[in-house]
Order: structure tokens, then C-alpha cells, then sequence
């Protein structure tokens, strides 16, 4: 009896012990500086690169610093490299704290660098890092990634990772960027039969840009004034096996967007040529996909066919010549023009891609595996010798579910 019951407290005082040694690894928050977004520039010196660390300070904004600290939100530093992978023990020879790239939301590296024909074969460390996440997201920049993160100052979120979680989700959701996370970017490098889109961004604004429509744009046209922020996050980078070598407009990207039913657009917000309207007004509606495209193909003969057909949801939002909707004449004059126009962007960015690209900005060839009985025939299809000379027939099915409001003692046309 006796040895029973030392056996059972030795029993019990080892569960203790195993207890306890649980916290023998515990890290403490303010012992790391978080490298929230990492900027990647060409260096003087060919054999290396230009890391710039953009740190948060945990404590800043949080329960725990009590929101009154005085310490720096953030801090930056710049200076050459091999690699951003060792570069974290160099940066400790300036930051007192331990350098984490566990929380490391966004990759920006500069437009000159990621035209280089060197930047995919550097790019590939970021595989070589546990701490690095596969959902971080690729940006590029106008100016050199350094003085993009000094002159990317925020007004309204001083924390930047809320501020670069804000602005890349919300913009994902309107279209005007894409989804551009390094685990889709290493993914369509690997299959080589299509383009990549890198969400494209500057925090220098162009002088004097032209007006042009509200999704016209590229980062650094947009003309806005007053107390803001000069960053812009609009359009995209097209990369071609891992290089930069052309970027595309926001509409253009939305246009791309719409056709990828991997990204995960909520709604988006467009003006449209009002159909009724003889001085060029425009209506402004709300786009949703609900469902994903039906894509059928043709891949036999020289000329390969592909029949696109992309189911929308419309809600109206204006209607600047106050015709009456509520007549079934009006409602199918609408309806086929919001079609046409969209059928229409889509056609030219299609063409578009077709000659000056030479290529896909999205996985179409992925649907098209249905259609070959072997991966062997696949390949031997070839998609980037053979989309150059596909006919594409693409077809918008329009559902308006909300016609908008109008003023009942306005004059109505169509009446």
C-alpha cells in the first residue's frame, strides 16, 4: 500500500514538472521588432540588394502600451544585403530587439528590380524562411522601395500593419488590385502557362495627371487633393515567369478579376454610359458575382476556341435622365447595354493580352485539363504558343436586381 502511494505522488510530481516546462520557450512580446512590410531594391553592387525593414512597435496603439505611449509607431532602416533572409542578424546591429518576420504582411520591390531578370532567382529565398507566410502579399512600386516606405505616411492608421491589411483587403474586394499573395505568384511561376498580376502602388503622385475615369487609372494618376495620404494602390504589374514586364490599368485589373474566379471580389463600383442620355452622363451601379464563369473549350484544329460566359448581378445606384424603370421596354434597353459594355471591356483586354502580352493573366489553362485525356497531351498542347491565336467569344448574363430609386415629381424620359 505503502509503495503505491509514493508511486502515484512520484507520478503526480513528474505531470507537474511536465507542466511546467511548457513556458521554458515562452518569448515576450516587446524582446521582438516585427519587420511588418520588407522592401527589396537593386544594389550599387551587382552581387547584392537593397533590404528595407519597415518595423512596428507592438505596444504602440495596443491595451497593453495603454495608447499613450510616446514611443514611434514604426520605425524604418535601410542598407545592402545577399539576402533578406540573413539580413535579420545584420538589422540587429541597429535594432536592439530580436528581428521577426513573423508578422510580415507585404513584400514592395521597386519597378526597376522587378524588371531585372535577376529578381526571380532572388525571390525564391523567400521559400527558404519559416517565418515568411505564404499569404503574404507582393506589391510593386514606381520608386525605389526605400523611399516608398518614408513617404508612405498614413493620417488616419498610424499602425501599418492595420494600415496594409486595410488598404490591400478592400482594395481586393473592389477589383482595382489583385489578389497578388506570394503563394499564387510561386504557383503560376511553376506552371509557366500563364501570367501573374502584382498589385501595383506608389507613394509619389504624378504632377498634372490626366482625368480619365475612375477606374482608368494607374497608381500615381489619381488627382486627388486635400489632407491625405499620397499612397495610391491601384492597378497591376504583369509578371512572365517570375519577371516584371508590363502593367495593367485599374479597369483593366477589375476586368481580369471578374474573369478569375480564384480572387475573391465582394462588389464593385462602376459608372456606365447612360443609354438614355444625349450629353454622355453616366449611371453608377454595383457589380456582385455570385457564381463562378462557365468556360467551355474547342482545343481541336490549329485555332483553339473558348466560349466564356460570365454570370453578374446589377444593382443600379442612379438614374441621371429619370426614366421610368418600371416600364419592360426600359428595363431591356438597360439590361442589353450593360451587357454590351461589359462583353465589350472584356473583348479588348482579351485582345489585349492576346498580342501585346502573349499571354494569360489568369489560370484558364487550368480548365482546360478537362479536355485532355493525358498530362503528357496538356503539355504538348502548349498554351503559351497557342493562346496568342485562340478565338475567344465571351458573354455577360445580366441579372438587375435593383432598378434604384427614383424622384416621383421629376420629369421622366421614355414616357
Amino acid at each position: 500500500m505503502q509503495k503505491t502511494k509514493t508511486l502515484c505522488r512520484l507520478l503526480l510530481f513528474f505531470i507537474m514538472i511536465c507542466l511546467l516546462s511548457g513556458c521554458w520557450d515562452r518569448e515576450e512580446l516587446e524582446d521582438k521588432a516585427y519587420v511588418i512590410g520588407l522592401g527589396l531594391d537593386r544594389s550599387n553592387d551587382k552581387d547584392k540588394i537593397k533590404i528595407t525593414m519597415l518595423l512596428a512597435n507592438p505596444e504602440v496603439g495596443s491595451l497593453q502600451g495603454g495608447g499613450g505611449s510616446t514611443e514611434k509607431p514604426r520605425e524604418i532602416i535601410t542598407f545592402d544585403a545577399n539576402d533578406f533572409i540573413a539580413a535579420k542578424a545584420t538589422a540587429n546591429s541597429i535594432i536592439s530587439r530580436n528581428i521577426s518576420y513573423e508578422l510580415l504582411r507585404i513584400f514592395v520591390v521597386s519597378e526597376e528590380f522587378a524588371r531585372d531578370s535577376s529578381f526571380a532567382t532572388t525571390f525564391t529565398d523567400v521559400l527558404k524562411d519559416k517565418e515568411i507566410r505564404l499569404n503574404s502579399y507582393i506589391a510593386v512600386s514606381k520608386e525605389k522601395a526605400s523611399q516608398y516606405f518614408v513617404n508612405n505616411k498614413p493620417r488616419m492608421e498610424t499602425r501599418p500593419h492595420k494600415y496594409f491589411q486595410f488598404m490591400v483587403s478592400h482594395g481586393i474586394e473592389n477589383g482595382l488590385i489583385p489578389d497578388s499573395n506570394l503563394f499564387r505568384y510561386f504557383q503560376t511561376a511553376e506552371r509557366g502557362s500563364d501570367l501573374f498580376l502584382a498589385m501595383y502602388t506608389t507613394a509619389k503622385r504624378q504632377k498634372d495627371p490626366k482625368l480619365k475615369r475612375e477606374d482608368e487609372y494607374t497608381a500615381g494618376e489619381l488627382n486627388a487633393t486635400g489632407e491625405l495620404d499620397e499612397t495610391q494602390f491601384i492597378g497591376s504589374a504583369v509578371f512572365k515567369s517570375g519577371v516584371m514586364f508590363a502593367t495593367l490599368t485599374g479597369q483593366e485589373t477589375r476586368t481580369v478579376n471578374i474573369l478569375d474566379d480564384t480572387t475573391d471580389i465582394k462588389d464593385i463600383l462602376i459608372n456606365i454610359p447612360d443609354p438614355f442620355s444625349d450629353n454622355k452622363k453616366q449611371f453608377a451601379a454595383r457589380i456582385m458575382k455570385t457564381e463562378n464563369n462557365k468556360i467551355k473549350m474547342n482545343l481541336k484544329g490549329i485555332t483553339p476556341k473558348i466560349f466564356i460566359t460570365i454570370p453578374l448581378q446589377i444593382e443600379i445606384m442612379s438614374n441621371p435622365s429619370m426614366v421610368n424603370f418600371a416600364k419592360e421596354k426600359n428595363q431591356q434597353i438597360i439590361k442589353k447595354h450593360i451587357a454590351n459594355h461589359i462583353e465589350k471591356a472584356n473583348i479588348e483586354l482579351l485582345k489585349k493580352t492576346q498580342t501585346k502580352l502573349k499571354g494569360i493573366p489568369y489560370p484558364l489553362p487550368v480548365y482546360s485539363k478537362k479536355y485532355f485525356a493525358t498530362i503528357q497531351e496538356f503539355k504538348k498542347f502548349n498554351w503559351v504558343k497557342a493562346y496568342p491565336r485562340a478565338e475567344i467569344d465571351v458573354k455577360v448574363d445580366i441579372i438587375i436586381v435593383d432598378y434604384g430609386n427614383r424622384t416621383r415629381n421629376a420629369k421622366r424620359l421614355g414616357e
